[in-house]
């Protein structure tokens, strides 16, 4: 059967993480994709998938796949591992509408996603595309699928941003899909190779491989899905860009029927242990988390899950129920110790994160933090307070990222309007690559920003008490694979040692 959708999912996974790819990092699928491809595929269009994250590019890839399927529409989605992800992603999705345009020009290509999100009429200039949409896409697509089939005209396809006598023009916004559960009510798992390709990230299997006295520590990682139970975000953070597909701070929910029927299928089907929520705030309104976490519990399945939190929204009652359910890491954003530092990008003050922290802990649920140094009003000793406050917390596991002002973001307006330096290359985005400009802060250079970064993570996970709350909760194992993942040294143009 000829596909009339191709969607592609681009990725340069070695250029993101460097030599931490080979055992450390995660390979997730492509949620947005699949979800998208099951929605066209309902309506009557035959859809395949191809993810570069998997599968890779080459020079020849481009004539394969056209030759394969013979698409009439190529959706190109510029997501990540997290929101922050698409902007170090566009390079190798713009070298993949190249070498598929060299092909054959006539194939009409759209590329969506969060970055093209942000920046629309720029993307459309610069890249080898002809659409984009503006935002979740959902209708976007659809409705000019039905455009190719002969109904409507394109000026009313909403969200799709297409030129017009050389210029960029876009019709009306697209609106959020508001009934989940209708217009996106699956995603489409038959069109990924094996799900045991993909696979979590090295900690969120910790526990589970101290446990299983196994060897290899990937076999413990696959198969491997994320999900969402909500879309979008109430809050507005100046250096998070989720909103630039959204729109606007917003949250809606998939009903915990749906969610739960999905992990039903998933476990049925594809044997899952390993599952990521998605949601920006997985835990932010109690009483709906503590019935899904009854839903699961009852169940009785094996799994193993992380979610989002604010720090503000953990209550101690649902930790008890969260670990029945099989959470067994809880990702915080503490960003920053520093009052001052956290105000100034939209934080409020931070909730007491030391009880916090060590209630999740005390019910044997791993805690993932995650730190930015660099901020506008970061120096070094805020930087340090920072760093003094992680080793004191002492997370299972930390992501020590450095402050980039992301397209969509509103610390990305607010570079511009200061005529900050942000890089040149969309790859400078990229939090562990090689070409990585941080912001310069008012106090701090980018090469400072980032050095002090890349000392930090050198010195948490060589300090001896982390080292001795490693090998008490997880084993020797575990504690091998940290030395092993310490070995790997990032490259850094800025800072010459690569």
């Amino acid at each position: 059967m000829k596909t009339e959708v191709l969607f592609i999912n681009p990725g340069n996974p070695r250029g993101a993480y460097q030599g931490l790819l080979d055992e450390f990092t995660a390979i997730a699928p492509p949620l947005w994709s699949l979800l998208l491809a099951h929605h066209v595929r309902k309506q009557g269009y035959p859809t395949a998938i191809y993810d570069v994250n998997i599968e890779g590019w080459n020079e020849n890839t481009a004539n394969e796949l056209l030759a394969k399927h013979n698409p009439e529409l190529i959706v190109l989605l510029v997501y990540g591992h997290h929101p922050s992800a698409s902007t170090q992603t566009m390079p190798i999705a713009g070298k993949i509408a190249r070498d598929l345009k060299t092909i054959n020009k006539d194939i009409p290509i759209i590329m969506g996603g969060t970055h093209p999100s942000a920046l629309p009429e720029r993307t459309l200039r610069e890249e080898a595309i002809d659409f984009v949409a503006q935002g979740e896409g959902v209708y976007t697509i659809s409705q000019l699928l039905a455009v190719m089939r002969g109904q409507g005209t394109i000026a009313d396809v909403p969200g799709l941003w297409r030129c017009d006598r050389g210029s960029p023009v876009c019709g009306s916004p697209a609106r959020l899909v508001a009934d989940l559960d209708g217009e996106l009510e699956a995603q489409a798992w038959d069109l990924l190779p094996s799900l045991g390709r993909y696979r979590a990230h090295n900690m969120h299997c910790f526990q589970y491989f101290s446990q299983s006295k196994r060897e290899d520590f990937t076999d413990v990682r696959s198969p491997y899905v994320t999900l969402f139970s909500s879309l979008g975000c109430p809050y507005s953070c100046s250096f998070c860009c989720i909103n630039a597909v959204y729109g606007k701070p917003s949250l809606r929910y998939w009903s915990l029927e749906k969610v739960v029927s999905w992990l039903d299928y998933l476990v049925a089907e594809h044997n899952i242990r390993n599952v990521r929520f998605d949601d920006e705030l997985f835990i932010l309104e109690p009483h709906r988390s503590e019935r899904l976490c009854d839903m699961l519990a009852e169940r009785g399945y094996d799994l193993n899950i992380q979610v989002y939190a604010r720090v503000d929204s953990i209550k101690e009652s649902l930790l008890e129920k969260l670990k029945k359910a099989g959470v067994s890491w809880i990702a915080l954003g503490i960003e920053a110790a520093a009052g001052k530092v956290r105000e100034g990008v939209g934080k409020r003050t931070r909730a007491d994160v030391f009880s916090v922290v060590r209630n999740i802990q005390k019910h044997d649920i791993g805690v993932l933090g995650n730190y930015i140094f660099g901020l506008p009003d970061d120096n070094l000793e805020t930087m340090n307070e920072t760093l003094e406050l992680a080793l004191t917390l002492q997370c299972e596991f930390v992501n020590f990222y450095c402050a980039m002002a992301y397209p969509g973001s509103l610390l990305y307006k607010e570079a511009l309007a200061q005529g900050w330096t942000l890089p040149e290359r969309w790859d400078g985005f990229s939090q562990l690559g090689y070409e990585c400009l941080p912001l310069t802060t008012k106090h701090l250079s980018a090469a400072t920003v980032l050095a002090f970064r890349d000392a930090a993570f050198e010195r948490y996970f060589t300090n001896p008490h982390y080292w001795g709350l490693i090998k008490e909760k997880y084993g020797k194992t575990v504690v091998g694979h940290i030395e092993r993942m310490l070995q790997i040294k990032l490259a850094r143009k800025i800072l010459g040692n690569g």
